[in-house]
């Protein structure tokens, strides 16, 4: 490359550190971190401009200047350990924008096609959710892998005993609750196969049940003064703790799952009538929770404080991109990094134990197990049985008399 070439992609790769740091002071990164990855593509330029191969720019550019930094005497600051790959993968990102680096092209793999026809199925037909479809979806891949010959998928020769295989291959390798959802998908899949007129056999029949009995497990919940402790034990100072101990209130108190904390908007809170509306549910309705005094006043000093964004969601991402919905995975995280701090000798427990707690602390009080249903929507009464398993007073009358042991 000459002289002349050299100077414009220089002056392209500082037109991108400047493009860098308005996008991330846009998302709402700390200054402090800003700055970290500025310095981290600031020295990736100076030991870019001594590059052999200097214009060309790939993945394999930057592993290789990632290489160069622990062992580097160059004199330029290189930020922190920590921030090295993610300066980078900003900084490609802008300069595939800007064009300077080459596009990452997808890989499709043979099955794309046909479980994107299939979860337009689940969501569109079947009315699943998006979640319970992509879950159905990452479950039928291995099995399409599996059968794929000479560019095709041979449905139609698929046989009963084919099925019968491929589900006792999976099960030695995952755990019943994995196969059993498994088993679910390909049920799933061979209805859809059946409806396109792709198979003739009802091979869903054929799918063999995995011994996976329901209500076999006791549900883990805190008692009474644990919740306390676990509820004191945010930090009400920072919007973080906040925000936060809303969101557990919000389980502990209304039976709220975390993707429904994660989805609540303004307009979800009847503050008059101190209720709470739940769209789009695990049911696909419209459900309405009671808000306790004591959530609505977490929710009110969370609210307070948070900083006004675009989105209508309640719950936002503190850390950067700032201002962003809080996603299930932002929730659940959440909560378990507040069951690890309060409870660090205890094995983690995760935000599904807050709605255990609210149908155990209600049974404790004297509620029926339908009052507990309709509290926490499940669709069938039968859900609500493994909370017998918790209600001891209960057992007791249920025992049956041991004869004593007389020498």
């Amino acid at each position: 490359m000459g002289r002349s070439g050299r100077n414009v992609w220089e002056d392209s790769l500082a037109t991108a550190v400047d493009r860098l740091q308005e996008n991330l002071s846009a998302a709402g990164y700390q200054k402090r971190r800003a700055a970290c990855y500025i310095r981290v593509v600031k020295h990736f330029r100076y030991w870019f401009a001594g590059s052999s191969s200097f214009g060309a720019v790939d993945e394999s550019t930057m592993e290789a200047f990632l290489r160069h930094l622990p062992s580097c005497t160059c004199p330029l600051p290189k930020g922190t350990h920590t921030s090295w790959r993610a300066a980078i993968n900003h900084f490609l990102t802008v300069m595939r924008q800007m064009g300077l680096a080459a596009q990452i092209e997808k890989t499709v793999l043979p099955e794309d096609e046909v479980l994107e026809t299939f979860l337009e199925h689940m969501t569109q037909v079947r009315g699943a959710t998006e979640t319970s479809a992509w879950t159905y979806a990452k479950q039928l891949r291995p099995f399409l892998q599996s059968i794929y010959t000479g560019g095709t998928f041979p449905f139609a020769a698929i046989t009963a005993r084919d099925v019968e295989a491929w589900v006792t291959r999976r099960a030695e390798r995952c755990k019943p609750g994995t196969a059993k959802q498994c088993c679910t998908a390909l049920r799933a899949f061979f209805r859809f196969l059946r409806l396109r007129g792709e198979i003739a056999l009802p091979l869903e029949d054929a799918v063999p049940a995995v011994p996976h009995w329901s209500l076999s497990t006791v549900p883990k919940y805190l008692r009474e003064e644990e919740l306390a402790a676990f509820l004191r034990s945010f930090n009400v100072n920072a919007l973080g703790g906040l925000r936060d101990r809303a969101m557990a209130l919000l389980m502990a108190t209304a039976g709220l799952r975390a993707g429904e904390v994660a989805g609540l908007k303004f307009e979800d809170i009847d503050w008059r009538k101190s209720s709470i509306r739940l769209r789009a549910t695990k049911s696909r309705r419209t459900d309405y929770v009671p808000l306790t005094r004591e959530a609505g006043e977490a929710l009110a000093a969370y609210l307070q404080r948070r900083a006004p964004t675009e989105t209508r969601h309640m719950f936002v991402a503190l850390v950067a991109p700032a201002g962003r919905p809080l996603t299930f995975e932002g929730v659940t995280g959440a909560m378990r990094r507040a069951f690890i701090r309060c409870f660090p000798n205890r094995p983690a427990r995760g935000a599904h134990a807050l709605r255990h707690t609210l149908a155990t602390a209600m049974l404790s009080k004297g509620a029926s197990f339908k009052e507990i249903a309709d509290m926490l929507r499940h669709r069938h009464i039968d859900t609500t049985g493994i909370y017998a398993k918790v209600d001891l007073k209960g057992l007791a009358h249920a025992a049956l008399p041991w004869p004593e042991v007389t020498p």
